[in-house]
């Protein structure tokens, strides 16, 4: 019988939370002892975060509901309403604030105890289209939001969209935006910061490589070549799209676009078409091509071969402190990926250790192990790993990625007590591979495919226009840069952003204020 597999895993040094399709459970770290557990009614849980102490977990799935709850005992602190369907979820350091993305490009803060709203409050939010809990704006992208972080002094947000775009912005005035990384030619869906290089940021997503910039400036530092590594261990695969199916997807997004802007202005047509799509959207319809269940993600016959894409979709990156090393995931791929962190002049190279299964998440825990989740219902395992594991634990200490030996009761509570039955129904419901197919516009080959299979895909006139606007604002954006570093920063009312302090200026400021009045 098919399991659940865990797709969030959060190790602390007394208790560990997992998360399996619906299923929260609590597990004691040493011995494996699963301490509380609930099922969420609404369904799969699809964004979770712990705060910094571990005390409680937040939650959201389809149902749009953010849920807050004690880990001690799994009690529900409380829940709220949520605008959209989420992308991602974070606490801040603190653990009084809440943020969420979602897939309309927003990102809201919400304080952590929550006063529901009154009736006639809820009438007012309603009516204004505001917030239905009274979450507050941080900023807005124009594209899905896939990824967010906050830098380690919460000084900025730091922000990655299905449109290339990678924005620095303040935090919490996130309308303030102090800087674009812009290089990427494909969706971004993974950022880091590493915390040995606090002013660097790994970012990757569709393109051929990882890119490492200086985020305050927007300089692209490295590139790390990885499609050539990770290539032969993507063992899901979605059908191509028709031609012209790419064109179909970006006017729809125009039209969405244009509809927005129409509201009021009596261009109602215009709006319609999108209103009927985003509805489409919160209806959280997993899409049809998506490969998921047992019975439906075989690896397509001979005669299928050619008409299934390989996609690079990076699902998470992470970094080992102690060695500084960087290890990432791809969607679909049954493989961990390491490379040493770059430095002046080097090239790192990309290796892979092959788990046999599709790594659906990782852990890199304090002590230089890490954690990892597989699809543990993958039908084709590979002959030097048969075993149906769900986690498995791998030894990084040494710079490359290695099988850990250590006796864990938790290890063991993991791939045995904790585990959930599901059935075939239950698992397509996960959706565990919809990025493959969510976040391409188009399912060409990375760099390096088929010759031939380009071909058959020519760039339209909307495309090449998108790279043209794309240059025009990054030689804007470098320009921006150069004249802020060659002219001396103006006061802080001055609108434009090459005049603009960057908020450590006016913190040193500030710091040398305090350090007068002292004084």
């Amino acid at each position: 019988m098919p399991h659940y597999p865990h797709t969030h895993l959060f190790l602390r040094p007394t208790t560990t939370t997992v998360i399996s399709g619906p299923h929260i459970q609590v597990l004691d770290s040493s011995t494996g002892v699963i301490r509380h557990s609930v099922a969420d009614p609404a369904g799969p849980v699809r964004c979770a975060a712990v705060d910094a102490q571990g005390k409680h977990l937040a939650t959201a799935g389809d149902d749009k509901t953010l849920k807050v709850w004690k880990t001690e005992g799994m009690e529900l602190v409380n829940q709220r309403e949520l605008p959209k369907r989420p992308t991602a979820i974070k606490f801040t350091a603190d653990g009084q604030t809440i943020l969420t993305s979602d897939k309309f490009g927003d990102v809201f803060s919400y304080p952590f105890h929550y006063t529901p709203l009154t009736v006639e409050q809820k009438k007012d939010a309603l009516a204004s289209h505001a917030n239905p809990s009274g979450g507050k704006l941080v900023l807005g992208h124009t594209s899905l939001l896939n990824a967010f972080l906050l830098t380690p002094d919460e000084k900025y947000i730091i922000t990655a969209d299905r449109d290339e775009h990678i924005r620095v912005s303040w935090f919490p005035q996130g309308y303030n935006i102090e800087m674009y990384c812009l290089g990427h030619t494909k969706f971004v869906s993974a950022i880091h910061n590493p915390p040995f290089a606090p002013s660097d940021l790994v970012s990757g997503g569709g393109d051929p490589m990882l890119k490492i910039w200086d985020w305050m400036t927007g300089t692209l530092k490295h590139e790390i070549r990885v499609w050539d590594a990770v290539e032969p261990y993507i063992r899901v695969r979605i059908p191509k799209r028709r031609r012209g199916e790419e064109d179909e997807e970006d006017s729809e997004s125009r039209r969405k676009a244009r509809g927005k802007k129409a509201e009021g202005k009596g261009k109602a047509k215009e709006a319609e078409s999108p209103v009927e799509t985003a509805a489409k959207e919160e209806e959280g319809v997993p899409a049809a091509t998506t490969p998921t269940g047992p019975e439906t993600r075989d690896t397509p016959t001979p005669g299928e071969e050619e008409k299934a894409d390989k996609v690079l979709v990076i699902r998470k990156i992470d970094t080992v402190p102690s060695t500084r090393h960087v290890v990432f995931s791809a969607v679909g791929a049954t493989a961990l990926f390491t490379t040493p962190y770059p430095g002046d002049g080097t090239v790192p190279d990309v290796r892979a250790f092959d788990l046999g299964r599709p790594v659906l998440n990782f852990v890199v825990a304090d002590d230089g192990l890490v954690w990892v989740s597989l699809d543990g219902n993958w039908p084709e395992a590979t002959s030097e790993k048969p075993e149906k594991a769900f986690v498995r634990v791998l030894d990084a200490t040494s710079g490359e990625l290695a099988e850990a030996t250590l006796a864990s009761p938790l290890l063991d509570a993991l791939n045995s007590a904790a585990l959930q039955p599901a059935s075939t129904e239950d698992l397509e419901q996960l959706d565990l591979y919809g990025d493959l197919s969510a976040m391409p516009k188009g399912h060409e080959p990375e760099e390096g495919g088929d010759a031939s299979t380009k071909a058959e895909a020519p760039v339209t006139k909307r495309t090449i226009g998108r790279l043209r606007n794309k240059q025009a604002v990054l030689e804007k954006a470098q320009a921006m840069a150069t004249a802020t570093a060659s002219t001396p920063a103006a006061d802080d009312e001055v609108q434009e952003p090459s005049a603009k302090k960057t908020k450590s200026e006016h913190g040193d400021e500030s710091r040398q204020d305090v350090d007068m009045v002292q004084e």
